[in-house]
Parts: C-alpha cells; sequence; structure tokens
C-alpha cells in the first residue's frame, strides 16, 4: 500500500475515482429523485382523473346508501381485485366497487374538506400498495356529502421505478468506470514525459550521454529540464575547474619553488628570500584551496588589487631566475590603477604573463597598464622569436609546448586564460613589432581607484 500511494499517478488516479464516484452518486440520487416524483405525479393524475369520473357518477340511493350511476366506462371496477377500486361513504353507509369484493380501502380517519383532493398510499383489499385519491363531493338533488376514494394498485408503478433505477445505477457505474479508465489512462499519457525525462537523467548519471539538450518535453516542464541540465552542466564545470586547480596550483608554485632553490643554493644562500618563498607557497595553497571552494564557478568574490604594485613584486623574483640572461624589464603604468580582481589571482596572471614573456625574450620585456572605457588592459610584450598565428589557439591549450626543448609544463597561458575567464575578462595574442609577442588582456576596473596618482616607469636591467 504505501508503493502504490508513493506513485503520483496512483494518487492522482485514485482521487479521480474518488471524485467520479461522489459526482455522478450525488448525480444520480438527484434524478432518481426526480423521476421518480414525476412518475408518481403521473401516477397521481391518473388516479384523480378516475376519482373525478367517479365524483360525476356519484348518487344517493333513496334508502340513502351511496352509489355510482352506471355510466361510468371503467370495467375494471367490475373485475374482483382487479387493481382498481373505489368506495364511497354516506355517514354510517358504505358501497364499493365490484373490484373491492368484500375488502375495503384503508385511509385517514378524518374526511378532507369539503371539495379538497388528499391523495396518499394506502393498502388494498389483498394488502397490495394502493395510490389513493379521494375527496368530499354532494351530489346533483342532494344535501348530504359523500367521502369518495379512488384507489390503484401502485406495484406496476413500483415495478417501473425499480427498472428505471436499476438502468440509472447501472449506467453510472459503466459511465464512472469509463471515466476512471480514460482519466488513468490520460494521467499514464501526461505523466510520460516525466518518465523520459527520469530515463534521460539515468543515461547522464550512467555516462551514456553529457547532457538533457535532446530530451523532449511539454512547455510545463521544459524550464524544469533546463534548470536540471543547467545544473548537471555546473557540475560537470565545477569538476573540470576543480581538475584545473591541481595544475594551477602546481603551476603556481613552480616559480616560488624555483626561486627558494636559487636562494638556497650554498655559497649564495638568501634565507629571508627563502622565508619569503615560503610564505608565498602557503599563501598559493590556502588561495587555491579557497578558491576551489568557494568560487569554482561563480568567479572568485574579488575585492581589488593594483597591477603595478603587483608587477614589481614579481619582478624582483624573476630577476633571481632569469640572472643568466641579459634582460631589461620595463613596467609602464599609472600605479593608481586598479583591478576588481583578487591580489593573489592577479599575482599569477601577471607572474605567468612575465615569466613567459622572460623565457622567451632575447634581451626586452614590457609590461603596461592602461585604463579603458570600462576595463583595465594589461599588455606585455617581449623581443623573442614570436609566434605564428596560426599556433595560437594550441599555446592556449593545457599541457601544449612548442618547444619541448624549453623548460615548462604548458599549463601557463591555458591558467592565466582561465583566471581571467572568471572575472569576464579576455586574452588575446599578437605579433609584437618588430618582433616578439604581445599578450593583451582585459581586466575588470575597480571602482576604488587612487585619482592623482602620476604615470611613471620603472626599468631594471638583471645584472651580467
Amino acid at each position: 500500500m504505501p508503493r502504490l500511494f508513493g506513485s503520483l499517478t496512483a494518487r492522482l488516479a485514485l482521487l479521480s475515482a474518488a471524485w467520479v464516484s461522489i459526482g455522478l452518486g450525488l448525480s444520480g440520487c438527484a434524478v432518481l429523485g426526480l423521476v421518480n416524483k414525476q412518475l408518481v405525479a403521473g401516477f397521481d393524475v391518473r388516479v384523480t382523473a378516475l376519482l373525478h369520473k367517479a365524483v360525476n357518477a356519484a348518487l344517493l340511493e333513496p334508502d340513502g346508501r351511496p352509489g355510482l350511476s352506471g355510466d361510468v366506462p371503467v370495467p375494471e371496477f367490475l373485475q374482483p381485485f382487479s387493481g382498481y377500486y373505489w368506495q364511497m361513504e354516506a355517514g354510517e353507509r358504505r358501497a364499493s366497487s365490484r373490484s373491492l369484493w368484500d375488502g375495503q380501502l384503508s385511509g385517514p380517519a378524518a374526511a378532507p374538506a369539503d371539495g379538497a383532493l388528499a391523495v396518499y398510499d394506502g393498502i388494498g383489499p389483498r394488502g397490495e400498495p394502493v395510490r389513493v385519491a379521494e375527496r368530499m363531493a354532494t351530489p346533483a338533488g342532494s344535501r348530504a356529502a359523500i367521502r369518495i376514494r379512488v384507489g390503484m394498485n401502485r406495484r406496476p408503478l413500483d415495478e417501473q421505478i425499480s427498472h428505471f433505477t436499476w438502468l440509472m445505477i447501472t449506467s453510472f457505474a459503466v459511465i464512472g468506470l469509463g471515466l476512471v479508465v480514460g482519466g488513468t489512462l490520460q494521467l499514464v499519457w501526461g505523466m510520460r514525459p516525466l518518465r523520459q525525462a527520469r530515463q534521460a537523467l539515468a543515461a547522464v548519471r550512467a555516462g551514456q550521454q553529457a547532457t538533457l539538450a535532446h530530451a523532449r518535453a511539454p512547455s510545463e516542464i521544459a524550464p524544469l529540464l533546463e534548470e536540471i541540465d543547467a545544473l548537471v552542466q555546473q557540475n560537470h564545470a565545477t569538476v573540470e575547474r576543480a581538475r584545473a586547480h591541481v595544475g594551477n596550483l602546481a603551476h603556481a608554485l613552480k616559480t616560488p619553488l624555483a626561486v627558494q632553490r636559487v636562494a638556497l643554493e650554498p655559497g649564495e644562500a638568501d634565507m629571508r628570500l627563502a622565508r619569503e618563498q615560503n610564505r608565498a607557497m602557503e599563501m598559493l595553497v590556502q588561495h587555491h584551496l579557497s578558491r576551489a571552494r568557494s568560487a569554482a564557478l561563480s568567479g572568485a568574490a574579488a575585492t581589488d588589487a593594483a597591477p603595478m604594485e603587483v608587477a614589481e613584486e614579481l619582478a624582483t623574483a624573476l630577476r633571481r631566475i632569469f640572472a643568466n640572461k641579459d634582460l631589461e624589464i620595463d613596467l609602464l603604468g599609472d600605479a593608481g590603477l586598479r583591478a576588481k580582481v583578487d591580489r593573489q589571482d592577479l599575482m599569477e596572471i601577471l607572474g605567468n604573463l612575465l615569466e613567459n614573456a622572460c623565457q622567451w625574450a632575447r634581451h626586452q620585456v614590457t609590461l603596461t597598464v592602461s585604463r579603458g572605457s570600462a576595463s583595465l588592459l594589461v599588455t606585455v610584450v617581449d623581443d623573442g622569436p614570436g609566434l605564428a598565428s596560426a599556433d595560437y589557439d594550441s599555446v592556449l591549450t593545457r599541457g601544449v609546448r612548442l618547444d619541448e626543448a624549453k623548460p615548462g609544463s604548458g599549463l601557463g597561458l591555458a591558467i592565466t586564460r582561465d583566471l581571467v575567464a572568471l572575472y569576464d575578462g579576455s586574452l588575446t595574442l599578437q605579433d609584437a613589432r618588430p618582433a616578439g609577442l604581445l599578450v593583451a588582456v582585459t581586466l575588470p576596473l575597480s571602482a576604488a581607484q587612487r585619482p592623482g596618482s602620476l604615470h611613471r616607469r620603472s626599468r631594471w636591467q638583471a645584472p651580467a
């Protein structure tokens, strides 16, 4: 039973059956009552018509005994127990039709008022139910009133009512059964899209299909399927982003580890720098864990950060890593410009761009921060060999390296693109002039700018 009521179709079918039964039952009772009333009224008309004939033919004999004249054309009155009866009373004297034989019609003791008509159920000479009509009438030429009763056996009426009742019950039962079966079939057919949606969800869960886009559904549940599909895609993106975080964290730790390794080399140990890099790695781990928990899909809950300030910190670390290259780095821009980006994310974005540029540059790397109409633009230019435009999409793919001889994992630009996308920004690649590669990144502009900051140039050259 709990399993039965656990089905929405079964619940609606049972509820429909209950309402159909109640509705048809009440309707049947009303129809039966109305029809019975009409049948009884029609029967009473016939009884009353016989009474009028008896009244018109009533007379008083010279000895005071009531009777009928012989011109009443009702032969059933003459046939014993025919079911058609009349009875008259005038004082103590009584007369009745031959059909009554030695019986009489029962009725109320009190006679109706003079001229009034009374119709009621009585008992016939054989105990059969009789419909009786009576009234008081005074025959012509007489001053004495006669109580006249006429009765008709009502068994034909009762049989007619019984037959009609059985016909009504049978008809309403068939109609009710048809309505319940039809309603149940309609429910089963109407619930079919839900069953198909369940099967589609099961297929998605089993990995047989990726989305619910192919599932056809009526307009009432199509929005629900769209929301479920969006949730499935969101969960899929969450899983993919969680996987990406592992690669991002590994790539983000690469530079601090390299700096720490250089700082701890024998003879040139720099414990202060090593401790700074250790703290930086701890911050990276905490940052990536926090972002993986709370901002996997909706984007980082960005505050703001100054790109020039972050770039200068990165330049300090990169100088040690690329100390063996004859490399110059220029940082150009307004120190007051701020991006609506989490500082750690901004450090990872700029760190990846600068490290990639330093790795490929021959002598010059330039980072420029400028303000657009509604965004902040960061460009990083190197004077390296550059990149063919056909390879732009490839280098933005995770794990792809065009030069296997160069160190790296092939994740830097791909991670940078993903981080920029978190903030609804963009990353584009283009040729630099006269040589090299230009990487342009747009980021949302923070409302908390610092007006009046001076445009400044920060230039350093790695020691030979």
